[in-house]
């Protein structure tokens, strides 16, 4: 939450929050669009990704799906929580 409101502050373009929990998804943060990782790539393909995840297990979830989708951290995404 606070980095999404400190790049927001800073003029950084937010286009979506990608997220897991299907309670999440449809609804907004920050005047954002909250949806699926699928929906998001198909969306705003190219775009950067930063991972806010807290968990390892999480994390190496995510980057192993990030990597499936032929991403690479530190050059199309970063974890950052």
């Amino acid at each position: 939450a606070r980095l999404s409101r400190a790049l927001l502050a800073e003029g950084a373009e937010v286009a979506a929050f990608l997220e897991v929990d299907p309670r999440k998804i449809g609804g907004e943060k920050r005047g954002r669009p909250v949806v699926s990782w699928d929906e998001g790539f198909r969306r705003w393909p190219g775009h950067f990704v930063l991972a806010a995840v807290g968990s390892r297990e999480a994390r190496a979830g995510i980057g192993d799906a990030l990597n499936a989708r032929g991403l690479r951290e530190g050059e199309d995404y970063l974890f950052t929580a």
